[in-house]
C-alpha cells in the first residue's frame, strides 16, 4: 500500500533536497518476475552499462 516501501523516489529526491546525496536519476530500472538470478545476467551487464555510461556513482537494490 505504501508505494514509498517498495519505490522510495520522495525519500530519495528529500535526501537529495538537503544535501546528503548528490541527486536522484531521471530514469529508473526495475526487473520484475521469479527469474533465474543466472538467467538475467544479459539484461544486467546491460543495465550496468547504461548505469555508468550515465556516470551513475551508487544503485539501491531493492528486493520485493
Amino acid at each position: 500500500q505504501d508505494l514509498e516501501a517498495i519505490f522510495p523516489l520522495q525519500r530519495m529526491a528529500e535526501l537529495a533536497a538537503v544535501g546528503f546525496i548528490g541527486a536522484v536519476a531521471e530514469t529508473h530500472y526495475s526487473f520484475m518476475g521469479a527469474t533465474d538470478p543466472r538467467k538475467m545476467e544479459t539484461d544486467a551487464r546491460e543495465l550496468a552499462a547504461r548505469l555508468k555510461s550515465d556516470d551513475v556513482d551508487a544503485a539501491i537494490l531493492l528486493p520485493v
